[in-house]
């Protein structure tokens, strides 16, 4: 009596589709990581570039003002575009925002509400209105910029510099369960003459 070979049906065993499943899971893990990284170095790129803007932006609206109102810029740090403050005593240039809205000191005062057709402020939109709030805050960051001044060459030649500082809350948390924060900071020194002499340089 013969034999007849039985047919068999292909398949895979159990630890096959387990293997299948691991390598699945790992890859789109890694698709997830690899997304989430891309994404914040784009937000990373976004703030550097508007902090670039607002150095940029503050710079050449110092260039509009006058020798005389460039030399009497105070040495110590000043922090523009805070909220306004009536004990403050602001100079010419400086930057403030009040009532939801940026002004720009014309006159140097003490006490003068920033309004709409003061005479000693005058509204001031930056080029990054549109994308930072009247708080500092923008692209999930808080920034903050301050200018000092010194004087290179007495009566001729002053030196202005700009830094801003943004911080960054992630989502991720330190081993005590706080929220980890990242600080960054950008500065760009400019130089002012009384003749005309504008020049400008950025580093990181």
């Amino acid at each position: 009596m013969s034999l007849l070979p039985t047919n068999r049906s292909a398949g895979f065993t159990i630890v096959e589709v387990m293997m299948a499943a691991t390598i699945l899971v790992v890859v789109f893990v890694g698709m997830i990581e690899a997304t989430v990284i891309g994404s914040g170095m784009m937000d990373t790129a976004r703030r550097q570039t508007l902090a670039a803007q607002i150095l940029n932006h503050e710079i050449e609206a110092l260039r509009l003002h006058s020798w005389t109102a460039i030399s009497a810029l105070p040495t110590a740090s000043t922090t523009l575009g805070a909220a306004w403050n009536a004990s403050t005593t602001y100079a010419v240039g400086d930057t403030v925002t009040s009532s939801g809205a940026w002004y720009r000191c014309t006159t140097a005062n003490t006490g003068q509400t920033p309004t709409v057709g003061s005479a000693y402020w005058k509204l001031d939109t930056p080029p990054y209105a549109s994308v930072m709030s009247t708080s500092g805050v923008a692209l999930a960051a808080t920034y903050t910029l301050t200018r000092t001044t010194a004087d290179i060459v007495s009566g001729s030649l002053r030196e202005a510099t700009f830094t801003i500082t943004w911080v960054v809350t992630t989502s991720r948390r330190d081993s005590g369960g706080t929220l980890l924060t990242f600080t960054y900071t950008r500065t760009a020194p400019a130089y002012y003459g009384k003749y005309g002499l504008n020049l400008s340089n950025q580093r990181s």
